[in-house]
C-alpha cells in the first residue's frame, strides 16, 4: 500500500515509543510479555463521574467576533447535552492556547469577558498560552486578564490537570519539564487508576494529525515524561486539523488528541490549494470528554455548526457518532488509536458504476465532478492526474471536505494550468487518511486550442511581454484603494496594508529617473516601519500598461535588492475583475521555486519558496543581495479568498488577462526600516530564459 511521508513518520515514532497492536484489536507480543496481555474485556455500561470541555484556538479578537459567538454556543451547546444525562455537570473547561489572536489586553479581556458572559459557577476554567499570546502581548498581560500563573496544576473532583504555556511562544524550558515530572509523579500517586489530563499549545512531534510539522521543539523532553504514565489523556492544539479526522486521536505510551479550532482550518502540506483549503473559516470544534465511575474515557467531538456530535467520517458506519474510546488506561492490548491501525485498514474506493463527469473545459482549465470514494474509516483526499499523450503528468490534490457535514456526497474541483489544444486523461485516485490509495476512476477531455493573438505596448518597451518598464512616466498617481478588497483602481501605484484595501502611510513609492534596469527608470519602494506591506501596480488608461498576452506562464521582474533583506516576501497578480492571485495563498507547498539571473550573468539559479508561499530570511530563501532578474511560475499564483468580484479557492492562475502586479513584503529584522529597493521590468513570458525584443 502506499503511504504519504508524514503518515510513514508517524508510524515510525509511534512504533519505537510503544507496542504496536495488530489487526483487530490483538497485540504484537514484545520480549518479556505474555500473549495473556491480548485478551479481550467486557465492559459495562458508561456512567458518568466527571465531564469536562477541550478547545483551543479560539482567535478572539472582540467580544462581536465570529469566534466569540462560537465561543459562547460552546457553553450553551455543553450544558444543554449535559442536561440530557445522568450526570448533569460540567466540571471544567480547557482552552489549551491561542486564546486571541495577538495577545493584546483588550483582546484578553474580550476572550475573558465572553467567557463570563456564558460560564457557570459549577465549571472550573483552566487555560494555558499559546504561539498567538506572545505576538502583541506576552506573559504579562495574560497574568494581569486571564491567570498570574502561567504553568498549572488544578485540581477538580479529585481529576488532576497540568498544564504548561510555552515560555518564547514555541518551546518549554528544562525548569518547565523538571516542574512537569514532579507534579506527574504528586498526581499519579494520588490515585493512580484516574486518568491525568495534561496539555501544552503545540503538538508532541509525530504524534497526532499535523504534528509532523506542527509541534514544538521539546516534544523529545515532554514525551520523556508523559511516557511514564499511560493515564495520560494529553490535548494540544496550534494546527487546526479537524478533530473528525480519526489521526487526531493518537496512542503511543499515553493518549493524545488534536483539539482543533474554533477558527479556522489549517491542514498538512501537500494539497494543490495549500494548508488552508476552501470554507476553511467553517470551523467551529471542541470535545466534549467524559470519565466513567470506573475510569474508562470518551473523547466527544462536537461541532457547534451542525450543534451536534460529529459522525464517523467512514461513509459505511452509518449515522454512528464518533467517539474515541479508552477502556482500560493501563492495558495498551485494549488500544485502538496506535499504529496498527494503518496496516488494518483497507483501501479506499470508488462504488461500482463511479464515473467522473466532465463540465466546463476551456483552453487551460477544466472543471470536473466525481463522486465521493468510501472507505472504512475516511476518506482524505483526491490525486488528480493529467496525462497528455506528449509531456509530464500534471497531478492536483484535494482534499474531500470529510471534515463538514454532511460530508459532500459529490466534489466539483477547477483544474487550471493546462496545455490548450490537448486532449488528458483524467485519473482520480482516493486516498485515505493512513495514506492509503486507491484505484482510480478515469476518463479523458480536450482543452480548447487558445486565441492567438500578437504582444503590443502602447508604450516604447524593450521586450515583448512587458507590462511596465516605468519609462513612459513621468509620474506616479497614487491609487487610494486596490480593487482587488473592494475598492477602485485610481491611479498607477497603491501602496497598504498587505490584504485589506487599507492604505498604510508607512509604505512608500517613487518614480526615479536611473537606479533601474540598465540604469533607466524604475518604482524605488521602501516603509517607515516594518509592517506587512502590500504594493500594486495597476494598468489605467492613462499609463498604457498592456493587460493581454499571448501567453503569461511566467511573471519576470528586474530587482535591485542591494541592500535588502525580507523576513517574506511574494509577488502575485490581480485579474480584471479584482481577483488576487499569488504565492503566499498556495501555503505548505515545498515545490514552488523561483528563478534568478544575477547581472552580468548568463545562468539561471533555482530557488524555492519556504512552506509559507514566501521567499525571504524566514523562508530558508534570503534574495539579500540579488541585482538581476527573477521569473516566477504564474500557475503557482493561488487564489486569494475575498478578493475580486468571481474565483475559486485553491485555484491556481491560468489566464492572460492582467491588471496589476502585486507584492507582499515585510523586512528582514537586521534591515532597518526605510531601506529602499528597486523594481522594474515587469513582463509576463512564454520563457523566461528569453528575451525578445519589442517594437510597433
Amino acid at each position: 500500500m502506499n503511504r504519504n511521508g508524514i503518515i510513514a513518520l508517524m508510524i515510525t515514532l509511534a512504533c519505537l515509543l510503544s507496542a504496536c497492536v495488530g489487526p483487530g484489536g490483538t497485540s504484537t507480543v514484545s520480549e518479556g510479555e505474555t500473549s495473556e496481555t491480548s485478551t479481550v474485556k467486557e465492559y459495562g455500561e458508561f456512567e458518568t463521574a466527571f465531564r469536562f470541555l477541550v478547545t483551543s484556538d479560539t482567535h478572539i479578537s472582540s467580544t462581536s467576533s465570529t469566534e466569540a459567538a462560537r465561543l459562547k454556543k460552546l457553553f450553551a451547546s455543553s450544558y444543554a447535552y449535559a442536561e440530557t444525562q445522568d450526570y448533569k455537570k460540567v466540571d471544567a473547561l480547557v482552552v489549551v492556547g491561542d486564546m486571541t489572536n495577538s495577545g493584546y489586553d483588550y483582546e484578553l479581556k474580550a476572550f475573558m469577558d465572553t467567557i463570563n458572559s456564558a460560564i457557570r459557577e459549577e465549571t472550573t476554567l483552566i487555560t494555558v498560552m499559546g504561539n498567538h499570546e506572545y505576538y502583541g502581548g506576552g506573559q504579562k498581560p495574560y497574568q494581569e486578564c486571564v491567570d498570574e500563573n502561567l504553568d498549572k496544576h488544578v485540581v477538580v473532583n479529585g481529576y488532576h490537570f497540568i498544564g504548561l504555556s510555552p515560555y518564547n511562544g514555541s518551546d518549554y524550558s528544562s525548569e518547565q519539564i523538571n516542574w512537569l515530572g514532579k507534579e506527574l509523579a504528586d498526581a499519579a500517586a494520588a490515585d493512580p487508576d484516574k486518568p491525568i489530563i495534561t496539555f501544552q499549545h503545540h503538538h508532541i512531534k509525530d504524534t497526532v494529525y499535523v504534528s509532523a510539522e506542527w509541534y514544538t521543539y521539546s516534544s523529545a523532553a515532554l514525551n520523556e515524561k508523559y511516557s511514564q504514565y499511560s493515564q495520560i489523556l494529553n490535548f494540544s492544539g496550534h494546527s487546526h486539523g479537524p478533530v473528525n479526522n480519526p489521526t487526531s486521536a493518537w496512542q503511543t505510551d499515553y493518549s493524545l488528541f488534536g483539539t482543533g479550532t474554533l477558527s479556522y482550518f489549517e491542514m498538512t502540506t501537500g494539497m494543490t490549494y495549500g494548508t488552508i483549503p476552501p470554507k476553511a473559516s467553517d470551523a467551529a470544534q471542541f470535545y466534549i470528554v467524559e470519565v466513567s465511575v470506573d475510569n474508562r474515557v470518551r473523547v466527544m467531538p462536537y461541532n457547534l455548526l451542525t450543534d451536534d456530535f460529529f459522525r464517523t467520517p467512514s461513509q459505511l458506519d452509518g449515522d454512528a457518532q464518533l467517539i474515541y474510546e479508552i477502556n482500560d488506561l493501563k492495558d495498551k492490548s485494549t488500544w485502538k488509536y496506535t499504529s496498527a491501525r494503518i496496516d488494518a485498514d483497507a483501501d479506499p474506493y470508488f462504488d461500482e458504476g463511479a464515473a467522473i463527469t466532465v463540465g466546463t473545459v476551456t483552453s487551460n482549465s477544466a472543471v470536473i465532478t466525481i463522486p465521493q470514494a468510501l472507505d472504512d474509516t475516511c476518506v482524505y483526499s483526491y490525486d488528480i492526474v493529467f496525462t497528455p499523450a506528449e509531456g509530464s503528468a500534471v497531478t492536483f490534490k484535494y482534499f474531500s471536505e470529510y471534515y463538514f457535514e454532511p460530508m459532500p456526497e459529490t466534489m466539483t474541483y477547477t483544474l487550471t494550468g493546462l496545455n490548450d489544444g490537448t486532449e488528458y486523461k483524467v485519473d482520480v485516485y482516493p486516498v485515505d487518511c493512513y495514506g492509503h490509495k486507491g484505484k482510480a476512476i478515469s476518463t479523458t477531455l480536450t482543452t480548447a486550442v487558445a486565441e492567438k493573438f500578437e504582444y503590443e505596448s502602447v508604450n516604447d518597451v524593450n521586450y515583448l511581454g512587458t507590462f511596465t518598464n516605468f519609462d513612459s512616466l513621468s509620474a506616479i498617481k497614487f491609487s487610494p484603494t486596490t480593487f482587488a478588497y473592494g475598492g477602485k483602481i485610481g491611479g498607477d501605484v497603491f501602496t497598504g496594508d498587505w490584504c485589506s484595501s487599507a492604505s498604510n502611510t508607512g509604505c512608500k513609492a517613487e518614480l526615479t529617473a536611473s537606479g533601474g534596469y540598465n540604469d533607466s527608470a524604475a518604482l524605488a519602494v521602501w516603509s517607515t516601519n516594518k509592517d506587512n506591506q502590500g504594493l500594486y501596480v495597476f494598468a489605467t488608461e492613462d499609463n498604457g500598461n498592456t493587460t493581454k498576452y499571448p501567453s503569461a506562464k511566467y511573471l519576470r521582474v528586474w530587482v535591485d535588492f542591494s541592500d535588502i533583506d525580507f523576513r517574506k516576501a511574494c509577488f502575485g497578480l490581480v485579474t480584471p475583475t479584482g481577483e488576487l492571485y499569488d504565492t503566499d495563498d498556495a501555503d505548505g507547498r515545498s515545490d514552488q521555486k523561483f528563478m534568478y539571473l544575477a547581472e552580468g550573468s548568463t545562468e539561471w539559479k533555482t530557488y524555492y519558496h519556504g512552506g509559507d508561499g514566501c521567499f525571504g530570511s524566514a523562508q530558508a530563501s534570503s534574495v539579500k543581495g540579488f541585482v538581476g532578474w527573477l521569473a516566477f511560475p504564474v500557475g503557482d499564483f493561488v487564489y486569494r479568498a475575498g478578493t475580486g468580484t468571481s474565483g475559486t479557492a485553491g485555484t491556481s492562475y491560468g489566464g492572460n488577462e492582467i491588471a496589476g502586479i502585486y507584492m507582499f513584503w515585510d523586512y528582514d529584522d537586521s534591515i532597518s526600516a526605510g531601506t529602499k529597493f528597486m523594481l522594474d521590468e515587469f513582463q509576463f513570458v512564454e520563457d523566461y530564459t528569453v528575451f525578445e525584443e519589442y517594437s510597433k
